[in-house]
């Protein structure tokens, strides 16, 4: 079965005036690309990125799968899907497979694997081999531009509607208000609730050792990407040095890069985003790498196709959302995501 064609859609929109935000940046939101592949028998499968910021991005990308990606699919055995990933990766390789490359890489790749298991009439974690029906959940809820009641009401309602765990930013200009708004959070969930807390790549490895031993001592669950993402020494430095677990992930590209991170002991909780790392298939090596060296995997961001991924992994441990809207296809049982069960990426 051959891929016959490849459509690139782009959807822009004008950007939020009251934009969410965390220590790094606003994130107005920008728009996205979804990339459709059809085969020769009329089997199709879709992939998506998107972009929180950069309103320029989703044409650029568009352009990249366009020109670069797409001449190397059409024609394609739909079977031989890592050698499509590879060779990918080797096209772009002159320019650099990081960045914008990746993002466009992550949609082919994610568009391939949902049309091959929909060609088998099959979710793609039967194809890659389960290892668990449900996946704990956690709710990213508590951006820094959150006031004191928006913070508490938010929270709480993560708390009804069946969440665990909850995740709020930090990286304010002070300690004390970062443990302020631990605290919050804490008064109104209860200690039954776990709490982590994102920096997002805020402070100094100094800082972040000061904080660190701060939230450790106020029971949080994890310190996440307190520092620039790809500082290998310093997360070294913090993983060897704090108490609280140290996550990060979501802002590095490629097996590669993980790999790095993980001989130098350098993160504790390893957290992959979808479209920087290149796509299911990408996530597949990191996963086998994170379990390798014995490190918990936790999602950034929580689509379908992430879950698919997670569904083979013995040490999957959280998959990150927000709340849950009346028509999200996500639900809760007993604090955990049951994996998708429809056809490639789709739910039902």
């Amino acid at each position: 079965m051959r891929i016959a064609t490849l459509a690139v859609d782009l959807e822009e929109r004008a950007p939020n005036p009251t934009p969410i935000r965390d220590a790094l940046q606003a994130l107005p939101g920008a728009g996205s690309v979804c990339v459709t592949v059809t085969t020769d028998e009329g089997v199709s499968g879709t992939g998506q990125s998107w972009f929180g910021r950069i309103a320029g991005g989703p044409r650029s990308l568009a352009a990249v799968v366009e020109h670069m990606l797409k001449p190397l699919v059409i024609g394609a055995d739909l079977a031989q899907i890592r050698a499509i990933h590879e060779a990918m990766r080797r096209e772009v390789e002159y320019a650099g497979v990081r960045g914008l490359a990746s993002f466009g890489i992550s949609a082919v790749d994610t568009a391939l694997w949902d049309c091959l298991g929909r060609t088998h009439g099959v979710p793609c974690w039967q194809l890659w081999g389960g290892a668990r029906q449900a996946i704990p959940a956690y709710a990213m809820v508590g951006w820094l531009n959150c006031d004191e009641r928006e913070l508490r009401s938010v929270c709480a309602r993560a708390a009804e509607q069946g969440f665990r765990a909850v995740k709020i930013k930090v990286g304010s200009p002070t300690l004390e208000e970062d443990l302020r708004r631990v605290r919050w959070v804490r008064e109104e969930v209860g200690e039954s609730i776990g709490t982590m807390v994102d920096a997002n790549q805020s402070l100094t490895v100094k800082e972040a050792l000061r904080r660190g031993r701060a939230f450790a001592e106020a029971g949080c669950l994890w310190w996440e990407e307190p520092i620039p993402a790809d500082d290998v020494d310093g997360y070294a430095t913090l993983a060897a040095s704090l108490p609280i677990a140290v996550a990060c992930g979501e802002n590095l590209y490629a097996p590669e890069d993980f790999a790095r991170f993980l001989g130098r002991g350098a993160v504790d909780i390893v957290q992959p985003d979808l479209r920087r790392a290149g796509g299911p298939t990408a996530l597949l090596s990191i996963g086998a790498l994170s379990q390798a060296f014995g490190r918990p995997y936790a999602s950034h961001a929580g689509e379908p196709a992430h879950i698919n991924v997670m569904a083979t992994l013995p040490n999957a441990m959280y998959v990150e959302t927000g709340l849950l809207s009346p028509d999200s296809p996500f639900r809760l049982v007993d604090g955990a995501v049951p994996v998708p069960q429809g056809a490639g990426f789709s739910w039902q």
